[in-house]
């Protein structure tokens, strides 16, 4: 399986949001990036690494100042979390990201 990780702009409702990012790994959605307002007025980087049906550790979400850094801590929780989860996971994470019965999914 492939290690590199990229950026695919999030949709919502059909709609774009600029500095809002899913994380794709081997064509699987592992988390999202995106900036919001933070205090003093610049924008902060919140970042979650995730993987559907494995419950999520606290350090596997955070913020940062830039959008680099976001990347960078969003690396590190991947690692963790991909040397703690089987093949098995993996594909009830793919099984679960493919169900279009989701509400999600409905139009």
């Amino acid at each position: 399986m492939p290690d590199d990780l990229f950026l695919r702009r999030t949709v919502i409702g059909g709609e774009t949001a600029p500095n809002d990012y899913l994380v794709i790994w081997d064509d699987l959605s592992i988390g999202r990036i995106h900036s919001s307002p933070g205090l003093g007025g610049h924008d902060v980087w919140n970042w979650s690494c995730a993987l559907a049906s494995v419950p999520q550790r606290s350090h596997h979400r955070g913020c940062a100042d830039t959008l680099n850094q976001a990347k960078t801590q969003f690396q590190k929780a991947w690692d963790d979390l991909k040397a703690q989860i089987s093949y098995d996971q993996i594909q009830k994470a793919r099984a679960i990201e493919n169900d279009n019965s989701r509400p999600w999914h409905k139009r």
